[in-house]
């Protein structure tokens, strides 16, 4: 069996259980993580210590890496110059503005009849 710092190279928790752990939050989180034993029980199942973390190694940690993946949230992508004139048209204000815009722009082609 492979091995990592004198520990077995298998952790005994899954990805798909940590994920679904981190869906839950207040007391869910906690009846879920309860159901994985507690704190102490998935940490020892992770081969980690609950007050120091991991352990710094740099093999510990690709190792991890490669089997649940790099903990980072994406960017999101950023908004198109024509997203961004979209959303500005849908202001409340803005639109008053330019219903406004379009009357005056009527009432400048507009003519009374001579009255003589």
């Amino acid at each position: 069996m492979a091995t990592i710092d004198g520990r077995p190279a298998q952790y005994g928790i899954s990805l798909k259980q940590l994920r679904d752990l981190m869906e839950h939050r207040g007391r869910e989180g906690i009846a879920k993580a309860n159901e994985l034993g507690g704190v102490q029980e998935i940490c020892k199942k992770l081969y980690t210590s609950p007050s120091e973390g991991l352990s710094g190694n740099a093999v510990d940690i690709e190792h991890r890496r490669e089997t649940f993946g790099s903990n980072i949230i994406p960017p999101k992508p950023p908004k198109t110059f024509l997203q961004l004139v979209w959303e500005a048209l849908q202001d409340v204000t803005l639109i008053i503005l330019e219903i406004a815009a379009l009357v005056s722009l009527g009432l400048s082609f507009y003519q009374p009849a001579d009255e003589d």
